[in-house]
């Protein structure tokens, strides 16, 4: 998938301080499986279907900053700690991946749905 193309739409939930998210639609290309399982995906969630996958988990917020989380890639079934953060105006929200510390890792800029 390439910049600016949208492949899901991710809701957050909150349970006692703890938010999790998960994929509540996909955006396949054509040609692409319109039910894609998550075959690389460890433990429970291997060959669970991507779409109500919960894929980040853990994560504590802190003013506009959630911490403390973990993030899952559906694609190679590699599970990253991670972190978010909102913008001001909550419809802009960072998400970065990381292995040992944030400096090495990768951040992605999700849109909110108007």
């Amino acid at each position: 998938m390439g910049p600016g193309k949208v492949g899901a739409l991710v809701t957050f939930a909150e349970s006692r301080g703890t938010f999790r998210g998960f994929i509540s639609k996909l955006f396949p290309d054509p040609g692409d499986d319109p039910n894609p399982l998550c075959r690389k995906c460890p433990g429970a969630q291997q060959d669970k279907p991507v779409l109500g996958l919960v894929f980040i988990e853990g994560m504590k917020r802190t003013g506009l900053a959630y911490e403390g989380g973990t993030i899952l890639d559906p694609e190679s079934g590699t599970l990253y700690s991670a972190n978010m953060q909102l913008s001001q105006d909550g419809n802009t929200l960072t998400v970065r991946g990381y292995v040992g510390i944030p400096l090495l890792g990768q951040s992605q800029t999700w849109k909110r749905v108007q």
